[in-house]
């Protein structure tokens, strides 16, 4: 008779002993000292004369829990200085705990508010710089620059790493990071554009929905003006259509102040 736990496979299996299913030794090896004190070692021979002969007292064992990562959403064992046990905690909480922030889809109104909102908590922890990371196609304009606005207002410096695709409004906002910390890796790809929208209704609707989407693109031509210390006609003609950037071309531009390259790279150099 064959019994399965983890992927040990247990033929007989008496009574109180349950196979061992170790994972990282180095990772759980606090997780399960008090485990491993109390548990004695067991040969597979040993295990097959138990089987053979019913009569023989053994010795009990402790019950290992198996402990194996959640499926679905990305989890990570993590353990604060404050306590002493480790807990599984999604992979962006971590990252949240380690102050980096992770942009990776479209911004809409309860993405912004999240990121709005952890960053004004993690500034209210600590004022120590903060990392965004953003691999993202654009979002919606207001949430964008309300995100920009909680940039500016906190105290904790936010810096702006992009790899991946900084597109639209996610190409505004790596531009707005904190001047020497605005930072992208050699194949990112960055693109700036005007905002857009549409309109329907009226005449005077439509009018007014069109003076204010104006004010906008102005209010974002003078912020990328400033950023990238470009001129504001220049600046308002590259952006009117979609502008390209490799890594490079963001550099010498000023949408970006630094080219992460590996350290075997910097190396050879």
């Amino acid at each position: 008779m064959q019994g399965y736990t983890g992927l040990t496979t247990i033929r007989g299996k008496p009574s109180g002993l349950v196979a061992k299913n170790t994972h990282t030794e180095g990772f759980w090896k606090s997780v399960h000292r008090s485990v491993r004190r109390g548990t004695l070692g067991i040969s597979r021979n040993s295990r097959n004369n138990t089987n053979n002969n019913t009569n023989n007292n053994t010795v009990p064992f402790r019950k290992r829990v198996t402990k194996m990562m959640p499926i679905g959403v990305p989890r990570v064992p993590y353990r604060t200085p404050k306590e002493s046990s480790w807990q599984w905690v999604d992979i962006w909480n971590c990252l949240y705990r380690e102050r980096i922030i992770f942009l990776s889809k479209p911004v809409d109104e309860e993405l912004g508010n999240q990121l709005v909102a952890t960053m004004l908590y993690l500034d209210s922890e600590d004022q120590k710089p903060l990392n965004l990371y953003i691999n993202c196609s654009g979002g919606q304009v207001v949430p964008c620059l309300a995100i920009h606005d909680t940039m500016r207002h906190i105290r904790s410096p936010v810096g702006t790493v992009g790899f991946g695709g900084c597109m639209g409004m996610s190409g505004f906002l790596l531009a707005v990071g904190e001047r020497g910390r605005r930072n992208v890796l050699q194949n990112t790809h960055v693109m700036i554009h005007h905002p857009s929208g549409t309109a329907r209704g009226q005449a005077s609707d439509m009018n007014r929905e069109a003076q204010e989407l104006l004010r906008i693109r102005d209010y974002m031509d003078m912020i990328l003006a400033s950023s990238t210390g470009q001129p504001y006609d220049k600046v308002a003609y590259d952006f009117s259509r979609n502008k390209y950037f490799d890594a490079q071309e963001a550099l010498e531009y000023g949408v970006v102040d630094n080219i992460v390259k590996p350290a075997r790279a910097m190396a050879q150099l």
